[in-house]
């Protein structure tokens, strides 16, 4: 599937019907999340793991996850569970949670992240049946409520904030609030602040990456992620470093822009950066090539 029309058509979905998932596609499921434990998750310090039984999921955090205490409920979920608090396994587990995501979606279900970060440890142990480790985000899926879906999809409009195209925002009609942050305020070039044009975009032929990337989901709408450019790579860069989150939004990120730039040919490899720095109101937290 085409990245870009992933990413465009990808909604966060809060209410599934009433039936689970047929056992074959839960085998896929499974199996999926059995190969990133396998060829990564093990060595970097997290698993993923399917809970099939939604409904228990619901009642252990019911009126104390999701949003405001308002829990999803769905017929299953998927775990992050991480094995320890490094920068660097939330921005993996993320990075592999959001590609969860886009298997989802290609098994046309919807899908839903639920921060459950400030549930309590006794809470999260039974989550995980006593055995090591924490969690902080599971994905709800199932099949979408479609006419529930219907009556709450926001409509989207555009407004433009600049000369270029570069400057359009993304708002839905809920308010500015929502409003995606234009490419002008989230790419540099050469160094923190220094605005992209236009037209240095389009001669290196990534204009498409970063005018689609600012679809990519962030708790909160926060946006935190930012981009600078320099000598053929782009150092992804959080606002507010001390907010662990920020990391997890990062890794969200980093997934969208390497799926937007394989989509135009790029290789787009990429690495974490454990950026030490206390002197400055960002950190860089990866750099990919491009």
């Amino acid at each position: 599937m085409n990245f870009k029309d992933f990413l465009v058509n990808l909604q966060s979905i809060r209410d599934y019907e009433d039936s689970n998932v047929e056992n074959f596609i839960l085998g896929d499921i499974r199996a999926y999340l059995n190969e990133i434990n396998t060829a990564v998750g093990r060595e970097k310090g997290f698993s993923l793991f399917l809970f099939e039984n939604g409904q228990e999921v619901f009642n252990k955090l019911e009126g104390v996850g999701g949003y405001s205490g308002v829990m999803i409920k769905s017929p299953h979920y998927i775990g992050l569970k991480l094995y320890n608090d490094n920068q660097e396994t939330e921005f993996l587990g993320a990075y592999f949670m959001q590609s969860v995501v886009k298997k989802l979606f290609e098994m046309e279900l919807g899908s839903c992240w639920v921060n459950i970060r400030n549930v309590s440890h006794a809470i999260k142990s039974e989550l995980l049946n006593d055995e090591k480790g924490n969690i902080n985000y599971i994905l709800a899926f199932g099949k979408a409520d479609e006419k529930a879906l219907k009556q709450k999809s926001p409509s989207l409009y555009v407004q433009n904030t600049s000369t270029s195209p570069y400057g359009y925002k993304i708002i839905e009609d809920k308010g500015v609030d929502n409003a995606r942050l234009a490419v002008s305020e989230i790419v540099y070039i050469n160094e923190w602040g220094n605005e992209v044009s236009f037209d240095e975009l389009e001669s290196r032929g990534i204009g498409d990456i970063f005018f689609f990337v600012r679809n990519a989901p962030s708790y909160k709408n926060m946006q935190p992620c930012r981009f600078i450019l320099r000598d053929g790579e782009a150092y992804l860069a959080i606002v507010n470093p001390e907010n662990i989150e920020n990391y997890v939004d990062a890794g969200i990120m980093m997934y969208t822009t390497e799926g937007l730039a394989k989509d135009l040919g790029i290789p787009a490899k990429w690495c974490f950066i454990g950026d030490k720095d206390e002197s400055k109101e960002y950190k860089i937290v990866a750099r990919i090539e491009l």
